[in-house]
């Protein structure tokens, strides 16, 4: 057995620590924290607000923000303690902003040329790893009309792990050309076509990325499919692509090939396109208030991107208060989310910001999306 070892301790002194030791801000132009979370953050905040705001005045800071995740529980300990305090609170929320503005499925269902595409490569990092293989096909009319298939030597070994995935192995790619041959010749392809593909942001993140390294120019715009799922099918308890072409009833024949995985997309393209025309059709015969419950259940399929809401007088401070009920009343899906269109309606004295790496800012430039 084991020796273990206990402690007993029978008497406690806590020391405080020296004021002079403590982190001291010897600025002289003080900063204003416009990002900061209290206990009242679920996870995310540990300390009281007044502590927070009795250490920033502490260090002559002559404002300070309160953000907490999507409530708004520690505005009235801020304001009793900054009434004797010489520092201002800004109040505000860390909200979850939902894009509901941008109507994708009247744009998805109203193309009549495009191309729907697929790669596949070493890994999933696009600033690390490299394309294998590049799979599309050109739509007119809801007609084939032109294919492109190619794989590329990624000038580096496939790990195990992917070629079990794909079954796309060293052999098949070492005699391919590399991107910079690979590159010129899929950008004529796709000239003047939106793209399509099944978790868009992956395979345009590649794209984009080896463009910019050749000093190449890439600008076509682009559906994902991913997204379109979650909102045509909310019931599907996935969306990945096999799935979703299992459940439309269409037989996914080799999974991970680049062509292959575009022709399943091309037939459940279709399935999708049908499925807006469908809802269009019974959206035109509902009445306003039916439209409206669809819109109120349509969100919770949309993503949502942490985002900074100041108030800058008191018609901002009430309209923030009114975003935040709404957003627990009425559009609460896991977290109490704000959409864009109702943001917009109570946006009058609020100062919107890109907040943190999760926000849609930091997500775009990462993801090469802009």
């Amino acid at each position: 057995m084991q020796k273990k070892y206990g402690i007993i301790a029978n008497v406690i002194v806590e020391i405080p620590k020296p004021e002079e030791k403590q982190r001291q801000d010897s600025s002289k132009e003080k900063r204003v924290e416009l990002h900061l979370h209290t206990q009242m953050s679920q996870m995310d905040g540990v300390s009281s607000v007044e502590n927070l705001i009795n250490r920033a005045a502490s260090w002559g800071m002559e404002a300070i923000a309160i953000t907490d995740h999507g409530v708004v529980q520690a505005f009235p300990e801020a304001n009793k303690v900054s009434k004797d305090l010489d520092i201002k609170v800004i109040y505000g929320v860390e909200a979850y902003l939902v894009s509901d503005i941008e109507d994708a499925p009247s744009k998805a269902r109203d193309l009549n040329t495009y191309v729907v595409f697929d790669i596949e490569t070493t890994g999933l990092g696009f600033r690390t790893e490299k394309i294998t293989e590049i799979g599309a096909v050109k739509i007119q009319d809801g007609k084939v009309i032109d294919e492109f298939e190619t794989f590329v030597n990624p000038g580096k070994p496939i790990p195990p792990q992917v070629v079990a995935i794909t079954n796309i192995t060293d052999d098949m790619v070492k005699d391919a050309d590399a991107i910079k041959e690979v590159m010129p010749k899929f950008l004529e392809f796709i000239k003047g076509c939106t793209l399509v593909a099944h978790n868009a942001d992956f395979d345009i993140g590649f794209i984009r990325h080896n463009c910019e390294e050749l000093g190449l120019e890439f600008n076509n715009k682009y559906i994902d499919t991913l997204a379109l799922s979650r909102q045509l099918f909310p019931e599907f308890k996935k969306h990945k692509l096999g799935f979703v072409a299992e459940q439309l009833g269409i037989k996914v024949t080799n999974a991970h090939r680049a062509l292959d995985d575009v022709n399943t997309l091309v037939r459940v393209f279709e399935k999708m396109q049908e499925a807006m025309e469908v809802k269009k059709s019974a959206a035109e015969g509902d009445n306003k208030e039916t439209k409206t419950e669809g819109c109120k259940e349509a969100h919770k399929a949309l993503p949502s991107y942490h985002a900074i809401l100041l108030a800058k007088n008191e018609i901002g401070l009430k309209n923030l208060y009114k975003l935040i009920s709404i957003s627990h009343l009425e559009y609460f899906h896991k977290r109490p989310r704000i959409l864009k269109s109702v943001f917009k309606k109570y946006s009058e004295g609020l100062i919107l910001g890109s907040a943190c790496e999760q926000g849609e800012v930091y997500s775009a430039v990462f993801g090469r999306k802009v």
